[in-house]
């Protein structure tokens, strides 16, 4: 008999060998004893039938001998049924665990391959069984993880040609103070300029970092929506007028949302920062409204809009269309970044920001925060007290 040890040592081919086999053998020892001990009960009768057709005298005698001679032809064509059903079920079980371990031994191999960096390894489709499930949750895996290498190469690209641009001017800017083209007081303050530059950066990487973690406090409170949007307004108002455009605030319905004001701030400097770098004539309109049960809140722009195929990548990290990567580095320093910490923050507050736009017109994000409501408003006020 084996012991656990040394069935823990076996293959997966000869544990499913094994415990087919035991299963079989189990089932026909148990139909063995059922069939010798129901037998009598079936042919009693028929031997009754024989011993009155033949006019046996000795009738017990008869009985047991017939009865003994059935027990004993049945018992063994049950012994020589259960041996060929055992030869046979062995040669199906061998089958059937072969093409189970070829399944996972593919699984296995295509595991060791990805572990190795090749995301492009698939499985074959096997069907709509459990292996064939298996293999459809293996491969979304295998494509989840391949975009997420393909984000992770992009990230790197992307923080390395941040970090270029100020680097390199620092370098120029170095040099020629050893080489005595510039003065300290020329060369300073573009050197602060680029040391600061590479500060937002790493403040950014920092960011994003942790509101991917989830691990940005928020604090949510009651607020109402328009002291906010009218501060963080009035916040932009001289880079709007320095840069000729206009900023407005309209407040269709005063409302009292439950968020964090520090991270609504935070959300709304995001989204003018990115109206005010993408409008080059007009303006931009924040609209604070109220809609079911949640704040309503739009920053609407008349810029150069999105185009369809950057729409959807608008909150991913990093993410920049050609055209915002053409302008100057020190405007797109830390791009790219603002919207994906602003789609966390507002989602850690139990609201979303969605966005639509037309090329050539302008975008308009929205931010739906939870609204307090006027019973709510009083529960959660005397709460407070």
């Amino acid at each position: 008999m084996a012991t656990p040890e040394t069935a823990s040592g076996l293959g997966l081919r000869a544990k499913l060998l094994l415990s087919y086999l035991a299963v079989i053998t189990l089932a026909a020892t148990t139909m063995i004893v059922i069939a010798e001990w129901t037998a009598p009960f079936f042919y009693r009768t028929h031997i009754e039938q024989m011993v009155q057709m033949f006019g046996i005298r000795d009738i017990p005698e008869m009985r047991r001998q017939l009865s003994e001679g059935f027990t004993g032809a049945f018992g063994s064509a049950l012994i020589v049924a259960s041996t060929v059903t055992l030869l046979v079920a062995l040669v199906v079980s061998a089958f059937v665990s072969r093409e189970i371990l070829r399944s996972v031994k593919r699984v296995s191999h295509a595991s060791t391959r990805i572990a190795a960096g090749h995301y492009a390894e698939r499985l074959p489709e096997m069907g709509r069984d459990e292996l064939g499930e298996l293999t459809s949750s293996f491969n979304r895996m295998a494509e989840a993880l391949e975009a997420t290498e393909v984000r992770r190469r992009e990230l790197i690209g992307t923080v390395a040609h941040e970090l270029r641009t100020p680097l390199t001017g620092m370098r120029g800017l170095t040099e020629g103070l050893l080489d005595g083209v510039f003065l300290i007081e020329e060369a300073g303050p573009d050197l602060i300029r680029e040391i600061r530059r590479l500060e937002r950066l790493t403040q950014d990487l920092s960011l994003v970092t942790q509101a991917e973690a989830g691990v940005i406090p928020v604090v949510p409170r009651m607020l109402p929506l328009a002291e906010l949007a009218g501060v963080a307004c009035a916040q932009f108002q001289r880079a709007f007028t320095g840069k000729g455009l206009t900023l407005s605030l309209e407040v269709q319905r005063d409302v009292q949302v439950v968020a964090d004001p520090d991270r609504v701030t935070q959300v709304l400097v995001n989204l003018l920062s990115n109206a005010l770098r993408h409008t080059q004539h007009g303006g931009v309109t924040v609209q604070v409204d109220g809609s079911g049960r949640s704040g309503c809140l739009e920053v609407r722009d008349t810029g150069e809009g999105i185009s369809t195929q950057d729409l959807p990548h608008v909150f991913e990290r990093f993410y920049r269309s050609d055209q915002s990567r053409a302008r100057d580095a020190e405007e797109s320093i830390g791009a790219g970044v603002g919207l994906t910490v602003s789609r966390h923050l507002v989602e850690a507050m139990g609201g979303t920001i969605q966005v639509t736009s037309t090329e050539g017109v302008g975008s308009t994000f929205t931010v739906l925060l939870p609204q307090v409501l006027m019973g709510e408003l009083v529960g959660r006020s005397q709460q407070v007290r």
